[in-house]
């Protein structure tokens, strides 16, 4: 299984080499492969630069390094303890998304394993869990040929018409192994189902736990499914396996998770403005849900007429796929009973997956049904490339590219150096200001210096504290946030948005490259 898991992350080590070694001479990769990937390593650097040790950590995009302590995620230490040895942030973030995607793959055969016993085939059924996807990329290629007003620069971007935010959402399993973070949530997502298929109950409510101070969306995802499960089993099915003080764990973890989230961090000011900007609107339409979940729906479809010798809903793991799916699609579409926080975050794969499982005894059957002729052989060895395609074509679309545009992943030689620049010589109470929009961001993850407006979500009234320091640079009038601290001004010769009109604002160069100049306020 090792190896096998070792052979299904090739996609992903490919991606990584393709980062690091596929780029135009001016740029530097830095390890950072999706631009939210900094967010991590810049809240693990809060713990590095403590002035006293905190289990918590404060937003290091509030601009305030007196800003309150109350944010906990565990894996963070181990991000602060690569920090702190001196190792890279971003090389140390990739090579830990690839061992949990590794881990994640491996133990989603141990689930399979677990299912099907010692049949044969779990090779091809674990690649088809591990890499299948839906129609996306043919619904893609349809929109393109069929609407004008789909055509794309080149056609095998084609596919990212029916897949959003052109496929980085996520809406099968696999895709979500390419991003660091998603392959540690979703490994421990299936680690818990694994523990609950095992009756290894006590072991799962530490597993649940765990997951909940991990992640606000997959912890609550987890969190909901598994009670509606439970609560099917105990009250229709009268399930005695299950143990009550399982049940009252998971409740317990419900209560906790919900507190702490939705309770505990609005009682902070800083950050019910955060929740406000991220209580969005990010949805999706069932245009794009048919053709992203149809293949694993229709094997969903076809299970329970497949499996004769008894109802396919008399097994509790069966229904515990079902509720699965059926909970992750209604949170991923919420926006139809409640006010919308991101339904999307929610499908990352979830659904799909739960649809995976469920439909597993119509997948048994397809194989056995393909080895009776060629005929069938050849149909069959057709359906598994068609339900590769999605990611097939994905990958291979973004390995063809050779990155020439400077962005979080990718930054040139003046970029690198102002980071080692700030890193060496700037301190937590430092405020940074200025137009380099890219390094008011990333600076984050290198140095203990605090921007003033970076992140568009994180940075709390974001856009007032734009207007404020526009207002500075003409004025000179520092905001009352500022007393007392040393403010860096970056100035970027890329960038024009920087209306200075206070020429002492110069005075005191400190560092110059020849893209770069910092001065001190």
């Amino acid at each position: 299984m090792i190896l096998l898991s070792l052979l299904l992350s090739l996609p992903v080590i490919l991606f990584l080499l393709h980062h690091y070694f596929y780029h135009s001479k001016e740029l530097q990769p830095t390890g950072f492969t999706v631009d939210e990937n900094i967010l991590y390593m810049s809240y693990a650097r809060q713990y590095v630069d403590q002035e006293s040790f905190s289990l918590f950590y404060s937003n290091p995009f509030d601009g305030n390094p007196e800003s309150v302590k109350i944010y906990f995620q565990p894996v963070n230490f181990l991000f602060a303890a690569a920090i702190k040895a001196g190792l890279d942030p971003g090389l140390t973030f990739s090579l830990f998304g690839l061992l949990m995607a590794i881990f994640c793959i491996y133990t989603g055969m141990l689930i399979i394993h677990h299912l099907l016993g010692e049949r044969r085939n779990q090779t091809l059924i674990s690649l088809l869990f591990t890499w299948g996807g839906g129609l996306t990329a043919i619904a893609g290629f349809a929109a393109a040929f069929f609407l004008s007003d789909q055509q794309q620069s080149s056609w095998l971007d084609s596919i990212h018409i029916a897949d959003p935010a052109n496929g980085w959402w996520g809406l099968n399993w696999g895709r979500n192994l390419f991003i660091p973070l998603e392959a540690y949530y979703h490994f421990l997502f299936l680690l818990n189902i694994y523990l609950i298929l095992k009756h290894k109950w006590k072991a799962a409510i530490a597993a649940a736990f765990f997951l909940s101070i991990s992640h606000p969306f997959t912890g609550i995802e987890y969190l909901l499914i598994v009670n509606g499960w439970v609560l099917v089993e105990k009250l229709w099915f009268k399930n005695k396996e299950i143990p009550f003080y399982y049940w009252a764990g998971i409740i317990a973890i419900t209560f906790f998770h919900a507190w702490y989230y939705l309770v505990y961090l609005n009682s902070f000011p800083e950050h019910q403005q955060l929740f406000s900007q991220y209580s969005a609107g990010w949805t999706y339409s069932l245009r794009i849900a048919i053709p992203a979940y149809m293949i694993v729906a229709i094997l969903s479809v076809l299970a329970p007429r497949i499996n004769k010798t008894a109802t396919i809903l008399s097994q509790p793991h069966q229904r515990l796929f079902l509720c699965w799916a059926t909970i992750a699609f209604l949170l991923s579409k919420h926006e139809w009973f409640i006010r919308p926080m991101q339904p999307i975050h929610f499908t990352r794969g979830y659904i799909w997956a739960g649809l995976f499982l469920f439909s597993l005894p119509a997948l048994v059957w397809l194989i056995d049904e393909s080895k009776k002729n060629q005929l069938k052989k050849w149909l069959f060895t057709g359906f598994i490339f068609l339900f590769l395609a999605d990611n097939i074509l994905w990958t291979v679309n973004i390995l063809r590219k050779k990155e020439t545009t400077e962005w979080e992943g990718h930054i040139t030689k003046d970029t690198k150096e102002i980071l080692e620049f700030l890193k060496d010589n700037s301190s937590v109470n430092d405020l940074l200001i200025g137009n380099a929009v890219l390094i008011n961001y990333i600076s984050h993850a290198y140095s203990p210096v605090n921007s003033w407006t970076s992140h568009p979500f994180n940075t709390p009234d974001r856009e007032n504290r734009i207007v404020q320091e526009k207002n500075f640079l003409k004025t000179g009038a520092k905001p009352a946030d500022w007393k007392n601290r040393k403010v860096l001004l970056i100035t970027d010769k890329e960038s024009n948005d920087l209306p200075i009109t206070k020429p002492d604002l110069f005075k005191e160069r400190v560092f110059e490259n020849s893209r770069y100049s910092i001065f001190i306020l």
